[in-house]
C-alpha cells in the first residue's frame, strides 16, 4: 500500500456513467485490462454525454475541467469512455431503435474532441450493452489511420 500511495502517474482515465447498474461491468473491464488501482474516474449522469451534448454549459465546462485537472496531476496516456445502453440521461434524445447509433456517435465525437486537447492520449470510446443476458463492452471507437 505503501508503494501505491507515493505514486504520483497512473495509466488511465475511465470517464462512464453513474449508473450503480454498470459499475461493476465497467470496473472488472479496465481490470481485466491491466488497470488494476491504475486508473481515474469521472463518473456522471450519460458518461460522456456533458461533452459533447450537454444539458447545460456548466455541466460541459466542469467535465473539461475536470479532465484536464486528473491529467495534470496523474498523467494518464489513455481515456476510456464507457457509456451503456438503456441509460436515462439519454431519454430525451434516444429510443431502443437508435440508441446505440447515438451513443456511438456521441462518443466518436468525445474522441476526436479530447484527442485534440491531448495530442499524446489514446481514447478509447466503448458502449456497454446486453448480449444473451451478459452486459458486455463492445470497442466503438472509429478507424484511425
Amino acid at each position: 500500500m505503501a508503494g501505491l500511495i507515493g505514486r504520483s502517474k497512473c495509466s488511465a482515465l475511465l470517464i462512464t456513467c453513474s449508473d450503480f447498474r454498470f459499475q461493476s461491468t465497467a470496473r472488472k473491464y479496465v481490470e481485466t485490462h491491466g488497470l488494476v488501482d491504475d486508473y481515474d474516474v469521472i463518473a456522471r449522469p450519460g458518461g460522456i454525454r456533458s461533452l459533447v451534448l450537454p444539458r447545460s454549459a456548466a455541466m460541459r465546462e466542469s467535465m473539461e475541467l475536470e479532465i484536464r485537472l486528473l491529467w495534470s496531476l496523474h498523467g494518464f496516456n489513455d481515456i476510456l469512455f464507457m457509456n451503456h445502453v438503456s441509460c436515462r440521461a439519454y431519454d430525451d434524445i434516444a429510443t431502443e431503435v437508435n440508441e446505440i447509433d447515438v451513443h456511438t456517435q456521441h462518443l466518436r465525437s468525445a474522441e476526436k474532441l479530447v484527442e485534440g486537447w491531448f495530442a499524446t492520449i489514446d481514447v478509447q470510446p466503448h458502449l456497454m450493452m446486453a448480449l444473451d443476458g451478459e452486459i458486455v463492452v463492445a470497442d466503438v471507437g472509429a478507424s484511425k489511420p
